[in-house]
């Protein structure tokens, strides 16, 4: 079972909100086969993605890496939401921010916060404290919003000022 740490904060709350769910962050201490099941294996796999960053132009280069094209980018010739990503990743991973920026604007801020997850997902499977919240409906929507927000203003940019990247 999970033990709950007395360090819970509680976000304010904007004045509108009517659904039954508060906004808060809590610290527990869950078991290890909780933390096996839950974290275990989001860390393989962001610890995956992060290792195949700086794999990938090997795997390339001795032909063990199928590239996969775009659908989207086949059938309309124009690049999708993420086109560019795997490409991004990689150049951040060997120190190439201007290609990587070039592939993708939100590449290297991913790459990063992809770092971040794995560490965090690694420092919570050994110590065995996570951290969890709970966001009411409105900071979901405005969570939701302003991520694909951010997505689409990038995906204009690239649209309109980087042709030569796609």
């Amino acid at each position: 079972m999970a033990q709950v740490i007395d360090a819970e904060v509680a976000l304010p709350l904007p004045p509108s909100t009517r659904d039954a769910v508060k906004t808060r962050i809590w610290v527990e201490r869950s078991t290890l086969d909780s933390r096996l099941k839950k974290e275990g294996p989001l860390f393989v796999l962001t610890a995956a993605v992060v290792a195949l960053s700086f794999l990938l132009p090997t795997l390339q280069a001795h032909h063990a890496w199928i590239n996969i094209p775009c659908i989207f980018h086949s059938l309309t010739g124009v690049p999708c939401l993420a086109c560019g990503l795997t490409r991004s990743y990689v150049f951040t991973a060997h120190g190439n921010f201007a290609a990587a920026f070039n592939m993708h604007l939100l590449g290297p801020l991913m790459f990063f916060a992809t770092c971040g997850v794995a560490v965090y997902l690694g420092a919570s499977v050994v110590s065995g404290y996570r951290i969890r919240y709970t966001l009411s409906k409105h900071w979901r929507r405005l969570a939701f919003w302003s991520v694909l927000g951010l997505f689409l203003v990038c995906w204009g940019i690239k649209l309109i000022f980087m042709r030569g990247s796609w």
